[in-house]
């Protein structure tokens, strides 16, 4: 049909299948807690050498780790010496070291690499040993991308910010021959599962020809493009955010704004401030709970520049950001199969609200797990965490779920389990996502309680019978507009607005 009917009430509606239980769960969207992939960052940064390698191990205090905001680092290498030589294995090595050190806090980082650190030192490595470098990083980067949450360019000029450099063109430019080599090198070794982030999204529009945000199909699919996204370190600023959303006539364009929203449903977005006035501060900061919400921002600098840091702090701005910044998913309610047999199915449906301004963008597997006194089996959901749209788009998981043949009859208690996709860190429950809601979350185990149980016996029946009926929100939809789709997503429709936000509809 061509328009949507604007309910003005919540539809909630189960059809219920036998031998189910149904559970309601209480949201909580003001306790602060860390959860792995988002938040407040703090920096790191240093010029290495072979005698001096190091630029985490050695620079964290105690408490790192245990701070409510604290999942994230920014970590940024300085090449400095090594503009026009090969990096020593001391540095290699080094690496290699700061991110074991990672693990040990329960950490994660956005990573950058540099050769300077000044507006006045505008000399940074020529394409050629950026791509020799790139080569002798690729393994290290690989051997660490579960401690890496996404990478920002870097490389090129002051700060790896692609602005005040001698080799790859004038400030004005997002792309020519040796930016493209740098872009290429980037994707060539690079982890093919980490994203990495621009500083302005002009260079990837620039560097594809193609204006076009990422649609839905290809979000996520693992291409070059749909792993390319853009980070701001001029939040707030003027000028477009110092040229973040500027095109080729305009300082501020609306198009490139709504082309980040977009792109953000699928790339990570995050960065930090750099107002420096105080009386400009004061004009920009009560700005960002709406900016970071449209623009999908998952992770922030806490500290540079404190003349708006300080005012989020002051204002209360600074807790509201650490309780959205990024995804938070609130449990609404669940419906599950009360029995089961081994060999046989269980209904599992849940839904859910992702109530942050982000959604989660590394790939992460949700789990059912049956566990009792003696023992735990974590059974695959085909859910897509990722897929889970922010601002208060409602999700569900409706799916039937294999029991293992193999599985000894008894009661299970069901718990929501969302680890780390890397082995490595799949059994840490620092890496595993909390749910925001009252008491679910298990930190010692890094599961979520549904609040359910199912009996396993060989006399129930292998079939549980057919999967409830989900009906989600019903929101305004728009009429006809050159901006205004439909997309479908893991089986809902969502209408995505002139003004880049999406909201769930009932039919179609």
């Amino acid at each position: 049909m061509n328009r949507f009917v604007y309910l003005s009430v919540l539809l909630v509606a189960y059809v219920l299948t036998m031998h189910a239980s149904l559970v309601t769960y209480t949201p909580d969207n003001t306790t602060i807690f860390r959860n792995p992939e988002r938040g407040f960052t703090e920096e790191l940064s240093r010029k290495v050498s072979a005698s001096n390698p190091n630029v985490v191990k050695g620079n964290l205090s105690s408490n790192w780790g245990q701070k409510d905001y604290q999942s994230l680092a920014m970590v940024l290498y300085n090449f400095n010496k090594f503009k026009a030589e090969d990096l020593p294995d001391e540095v290699l090595a080094g690496f290699d070291e700061d991110m074991q050190e990672l693990r040990k806090y329960g950490l994660k980082i956005v990573l950058r690499f540099a050769y300077t650190e000044s507006q006045s030192d505008n000399v940074d490595a020529t394409p050629d040993w950026v791509e020799r470098h790139l080569v002798q990083l690729k393994p290290h980067l690989a051997a660490n991308a579960d401690v890496i949450y996404t990478i920002e360019a870097g490389f090129i000029g002051s700060w790896g910010e692609w602005y005040y450099t001698s080799n790859y063109g004038n400030e004005s430019q997002h792309m020519n021959a040796n930016r493209r080599r740098v872009i290429d090198a980037l994707f060539a070794n690079a982890p093919e599962d980490r994203f990495i982030l621009f500083r302005y999204p002009m260079i990837k529009t620039e560097y594809y020809g193609d204006s076009q945000p990422l649609t839905a199909e290809e979000g996520f699919s693992g291409t070059q493009r749909a792993r390319m996204g853009c980070h701001n370190d001029a939040f707030l600023n003027s000028w477009g955010n110092d040229g973040t959303y500027a095109s080729d006539d305009k300082s501020d364009d609306p198009k490139v704004r709504q082309y980040v929203a977009t792109e953000t449903l699928y790339v990570p977005n995050g960065g930090e401030t750099n107002v420096e006035s105080s009386s400009s501060a004061e004009k920009v900061y009560a700005k960002a709970p709406t900016e970071m919400s449209e623009y999908h921002w998952s992770f922030c600098g806490r500290s540079y520049a404190t003349a708006v840091t300080s005012r989020w702090r002051s204002s209360g701005i600074f807790d509201t950001l650490l309780v959205y910044m990024g995804y938070r998913y609130n449990l609404i309610d669940g419906q599950f199969s009360d029995q089961a047999a081994p060999g046989g199915k269980m209904n599992v449906t849940i839904r859910l609200r992702n109530a942050g301004y982000a959604p989660i963008y590394n790939e992460r597997t949700a789990y059912v797990v049956l566990k009792n006194d003696s023992k735990s089996y974590s059974l695959p959901l085909k859910a897509d965490a990722r897929r889970w749209l922010p601002n208060g788009v409602m999700s569900a998981i409706n799916e039937q779920v294999a029991v293992p043949a193999e599985l000894p009859e008894g009661t299970y208690h069901l718990y929501l389990h969302l680890p780390d996709q890397y082995a490595s860190l799949a059994s840490d429950p620092r890496y595993a996502v909390r749910l925001a809601n009252a008491n679910v979350w298990d930190g010692d185990t890094g599961l979520n309680d549904l609040g359910a149980t199912v009996t396993v016996s060989n006399s129930a029946p292998t079939d549980p019978g057919e999967l409830p009926e989900v009906v989600i929100d019903a929101l305004p939809a728009v009429t006809a507009s050159p901006v205004a789709r439909k997309v479908i997503e893991n089986g809902t429709m969502y209408v995505v607005m002139a003004d880049g936000k999406r909201y769930s509809v009932l039919g179609q």
